[in-house]
């Protein structure tokens, strides 16, 4: 998987130097990756049969035992490119939405997210895209289609 982040490449820019394929090549624009494995306590580096059998008994959060998302599924899934999320919020005392109570840990939040996807790409997981270059070649590495390259 790849994660792409938000440096000015555009994804017209990425779709016109998609090669010719025979098989779909799917984006995922957000997806909350590092949120599901550090808040939902989901190792995605598993099955999604595995993650929601852990998850069966579980009774902490509304939609346990129904992950929709873990990375061996979104190869064969065609998706080899994503925009991953790191998702962290500030909220004052009046606001009723969820949040951190200070920046400072809403910060840090987003810094143990960064965290996983670090070592998901240390792992060969994902590869995070930042230029052009790296985007063309995550682009040719599945060009043959998605028997084993990283998610980007």
């Amino acid at each position: 998987m790849c994660v792409l982040p938000l440096t000015g490449l555009s994804l017209g820019c990425l779709v016109k130097r998609m090669p010719c394929r025979q098989y779909p090549f799917i984006i995922d624009a957000h997806l909350d990756l590092s949120m599901n494995a550090l808040e939902w306590n989901r190792d995605l580096s598993r099955p999604l049969s595995e993650i929601r059998e852990r998850e069966a008994d579980r009774t902490d959060k509304k939609d346990r035992g129904r992950g929709t998302v873990c990375l061996p599924e979104m190869r064969p899934g065609k998706i080899g490119l994503c925009v991953a999320t790191q998702i962290a919020r500030y909220t004052k005392r009046s606001n009723s939405l969820p949040g951190w109570h200070s920046p400072e840990q809403a910060w840090a939040q987003t810094q143990g997210q960064l965290a996983w996807y670090r070592e998901m790409e240390r792992r060969g997981e994902l590869t995070q895209i930042a230029d052009l270059g790296q985007l063309e070649g995550h682009l040719a590495k599945w060009a043959d289609g998605p028997s084993g390259p990283a998610v980007g």
